[in-house]
This record gives C-alpha cells, structure tokens and sequence, in this order.
C-alpha cells in the first residue's frame, strides 16, 4: 500500500461497509457482499494493454 493512502483507511472502510450495508437493505439481502482489490483502474488498463502479465 502507498504510505500516503494509510491515513484515509479507516474512513474508507467505514465508508464501505456504509454503503455495503445500504445495499443489502436496498435489494432485500440478495446482494450483501463485494469483492474488492487491491489494484487499480490503472492496472486494468495496462493488463488490457498487454503491459501486466
């Protein structure tokens, strides 16, 4: 993780679980879950790109 992101954790994941759980309410349960990653859009692109095996 960049050393400047290590600040912001905490709320993000607040944040997160906020909006996780607002979901599940909004669809009645049927989505309570998420996957999250640790890369980036930045990373799709050059995956895509071919740059990233």
């Amino acid at each position: 993780m960049h050393p400047g992101r290590v600040d912001v954790i905490a709320a993000g994941a607040l944040i997160y679980g906020c909006i996780l759980d607002r979901v599940a309410r909004a669809t009645e349960g049927r989505i309570s879950t998420a996957t999250a990653s640790e890369h980036d859009i930045l990373d799709g692109i050059a995956l895509r790109l071919g740059r990233i095996h």
